[in-house]
């Protein structure tokens, strides 16, 4: 067979080799070091005029499963040539890619959501779809269709039997430390999270569902957070993910300049933010130049917040710091107040 593409130095060598027996025998890699080679070189394309199979005859539940989804295709395998079997090292192997597509398990399916059947599928093929890879109409799981797998999972478990003594004491203990997600059809649920306060709270303020935190924590008494562990606890018993609540945080603190300030200035400053140190810097030590300096003339003038506000120093902080420029009096006054006082403290 003629290969079209141009194969790796090292295997168009041992190519060679075949065709003129009279030179040296191959010195062969080592196993680790051949699958890489073949990984490597099926990459970069080696491969791709190579023939291929599919592995169904490897998958026991390959009838199975075109029974319950519309279309089912299984990765295939490349076949390496008698030929080129000894220069390679290999006889066949499935890529995790084949001519720069992913190879792996797809699943189709016509309905919007995972059934039963499908869930029930997806679990017995676990193993193969944790080797191969996997997506269900060209995507990955869904969110809502990885919570219908998930509950599934549960009630398969919850019906596994024939367990030992042992292995059902586990599997008892394994359930108490992980419970099911359930939801009343009253609407309330308990807390999933333990020794963080929030069942206490949930009965002082008379709530049946964690995620009314949400209207009790701003209108009645503010569920206490003592570290980030817990913050995340209680994000998720609220359905809120980690990229939403940064984006929550985010947004009223743009809203807020006050309570921005804190965080982007007054706090900031704690760990070696220079913006504002050094306008009072400057401020300081022309007040205390021009004190100096009334000593020698009288008629000079005491650097003051007036002249601090029209400083070309004051307008570099605002462009710095991404703040409006005062240029009403008393509001800088109040502004720089606050801002020295924030220094003094943390002095």
């Amino acid at each position: 067979m003629s290969v079209k593409r141009k194969l790796p130095k090292q295997i168009s060598k041992s190519i060679k080799d075949i065709y003129y027996p009279a030179k040296p025998a191959i010195n062969f890699r080592d196993h680790n070091q051949i699958f890489n080679d073949a990984k490597r070189s099926n990459f970069q394309g080696q491969f791709d005029d190579f023939p291929v199979e599919p592995i169904d005859s490897t998958i026991k539940t390959r009838e199975q499963a075109r029974k319950v989804f519309d279309k089912v295709y299984y990765p295939l395998k490349v076949i390496v040539p008698p030929k080129l079997r000894k220069a390679i090292g290999i006889q066949e192997m499935v890529f995790k890619t084949y001519k720069g597509k992913r190879n792996c398990i797809r699943y189709y399916t016509k309905s919007k959501f995972l059934t039963r059947k499908q869930c029930a599928l997806l679990y017995l093929d676990e193993d193969i779809r944790s080797v191969y890879g996997f997506t269900i109409n060209d995507k990955p799981m869904t969110d809502s269709n990885l919570l219908r797998y998930l509950q599934m999972v549960g009630e398969l478990e919850r019906k596994a039997d024939k367990l030992s003594s042992k292995s059902q004491q586990e599997y008892s203990a394994y359930r108490e430390m992980s419970p099911p997600f359930k939801t009343n059809p009253d609407g309330s649920r308990k807390p999933m999270v333990i020794q963080m306060g929030v069942n206490s709270y949930m009965e002082r303020n008379k709530i049946n569902n964690p995620v009314k935190i949400i209207d009790t924590h701003v209108t009645k008494e503010q569920l206490k957070i003592y570290d980030f562990a817990n913050l995340g606890a209680i994000l998720s018993e609220l359905n809120i993910t980690a990229q939403e609540g940064l984006d929550y945080i985010c947004k009223y603190l743009n809203k807020n300049r006050n309570i921005k300030r804190k965080h982007t200035e007054d706090r900031e400053l704690s760990r070696g933010a220079t913006a504002l140190k050094n306008l009072v810097d400057f401020y300081k030590a022309e007040v205390k130049r021009t004190t100096a300096l009334k000593l020698d003339k009288p008629k000079t003038k005491i650097f003051g917040y007036k002249e601090l506000m029209n400083s070309p120093q004051y307008e570099t902080y605002c462009q710095q710091s991404n703040e409006p420029q005062l240029r009403g009096y008393e509001s800088f006054c109040k502004w720089i107040k606050k801002r020295l006082n924030t220094i003094n403290k943390l002095k």
